[in-house]
C-alpha cells in the first residue's frame, strides 16, 4: 500500500483527522488503523514525527513534551490519529 492509498483511503472514510500542516507531516504516515468502531485512522510514526520537531530547532527533550502534550495527548474526536513506534530490528 502506498502513502496515496492510504491517503485515499482515509479521505473517503471520511472522519479521520490529519496532523496539519499536511506538506509537513504527511510523510510520518505509518498506514491505517481501526479503534474500536473508528476507523479508517491515520496512524503515524512517532519517530519521524519527533524528527519533524527537531528539524524545526526543539531539542530532543523539547520535542518529546511536545508531541506528549500537545500531539499524542490531544483528542479531536472519532478521528483521532495513532501513533506508533516500531520495533527495531
Amino acid at each position: 500500500m502506498t502513502l496515496e492509498d492510504v491517503l485515499e483511503e482515509l479521505d473517503e472514510g471520511g472522519e479521520a483527522q490529519l496532523l496539519e500542516p499536511r506538506t509537513d507531516f504527511d510523510s510520518c504516515i505509518a498506514g491505517l488503523g481501526v479503534r474500536f468502531h473508528d476507523g479508517p485512522l491515520a496512524v503515524y510514526d512517532v519517530d519521524l514525527v519527533l524528527r519533524h520537531f527537531m528539524d524545526r530547532g526543539l531539542s530532543e527533550e523539547e520535542a518529546q513534551e511536545h508531541f506528549d502534550v500537545n500531539v499524542a495527548g490531544s483528542w479531536v474526536g472519532n478521528g483521532t490519529p495513532m501513533f506508533v513506534r516500531f520495533i527495531d530490528g
